[in-house]
């Protein structure tokens, strides 16, 4: 299991971005680079289970994923099958003053190709989420004038 977090101070407001955070069904907008297909497959007022396409370290693959949102600050995404079977993503927004603290703790458990480059695969996942939050980041700015 490779184990790292995440922490950016965006001059954004909090519930703003965590609104953006869990409209799922704006990802292929918001990050077509990553998101290629999204069906949410079972919803209500706090889970949802959704089959996701994404692309992620030049490998695009199928994954069926549950989000958990506590508002107003918390999001959990579990990947329940696929290459990252069992890997989180445990999301916190926290008011700074006016801006907002983002915090993303990830278990990534690698599988397959990856589970072979093992520590080596971990700094190109770091890099990539580091890549995927900037880019969601600057969208959510935009939505913020």
């Amino acid at each position: 299991m490779v184990k790292f977090e995440f922490i950016k101070i965006v001059n954004i407001d909090r519930d703003l971005i965590f609104e953006i955070s869990t409209k799922y069904e704006n990802f292929t907008k918001i990050l077509p680079n990553y998101f290629k297909k999204l069906e949410i497959l079972e919803k209500n007022e706090s889970n949802t289970k959704i089959s996701e396409t994404i692309n992620f370290l030049g490998r695009t693959a199928t994954v069926l994923t549950e989000h958990v949102v506590m508002k107003p600050d918390r999001h959990i995404v579990t990947m329940l099958d696929g290459p990252a079977k069992g890997s989180s993503f445990n999301e916190t927004y926290e008011k700074v003053g006016d801006k907002t603290k983002i915090t993303i703790k990830v278990e990534f458990i690698l599988h397959g190709t990856l589970k072979i480059l093992g520590f080596f695969a971990k700094r190109k996942i770091k890099m990539q989420m580091n890549n995927v939050m900037d880019e969601f980041v600057n969208y959510a700015k935009t939505k913020s004038k």
